[in-house]
């Protein structure tokens, strides 16, 4: 074995990929859910999906632009995170909302922090803490999806193990 170590930041682990193929394979595989969200709840849904991911670019444009950084909103990780934070909202959500999340997710868990990389938490999981905390009411306002309005929750498996007499 030879005495020699490397000392490196991250990644450890090189690959030929860029991050805008693998962003972009992380909204292909956004693709299916973004559609039954439309379906299960309409229009409003998608509403939110286009607003979202645009406000998160312009965010990470402005900030770029402001600090005299690299663009980097060609990267796609902008619009993932926007697009997951908007399929994580209640789809009744007023929009401004919405974009104060977007807001808080680009800003103050990633550009703040030094960009895509050097964040330490999911800026989309971020911003929807942030919601939770801020609005609690309308982030805990759920709807029912609009072809099923006999829907009704019940016990799950595992609950119902409990119930059994062993």
């Amino acid at each position: 074995m030879n005495g020699n170590l490397t000392v490196s930041t991250s990644p450890h682990i090189r690959s030929p990929r860029t991050t805008r193929s693998i962003m972009r394979d992380v909204l292909i595989a956004l693709i299916p859910v973004t559609v039954m969200a439309v379906f299960y709840f309409g229009w409003r849904a998608l509403l939110l999906v286009l607003i979202s991911p645009t406000v998160c670019v312009l965010c990470e444009f402005i900030w770029e632009k402001a600090f005299k950084q690299e663009l980097t909103i060609y990267d796609l990780s902008s619009v993932v995170t926007g697009v997951i934070l908007a399929l994580n909202m209640p789809v009744g959500m007023p929009i401004w909302e919405l974009i104060i999340g977007d807001i808080a997710a680009i800003i103050l868990a990633k550009m703040l922090f030094g960009g895509i990389g050097r964040n330490f938490v999911n800026p989309a999981l971020a911003g929807r803490i942030i919601l939770f905390i801020s609005f609690t009411a309308d982030m805990t306002n759920y709807q029912t999806p609009a072809f099923t309005a006999d829907a009704m929750s019940s016990a799950t498996p595992l609950a119902l193990g409990s119930q059994l007499d062993w």
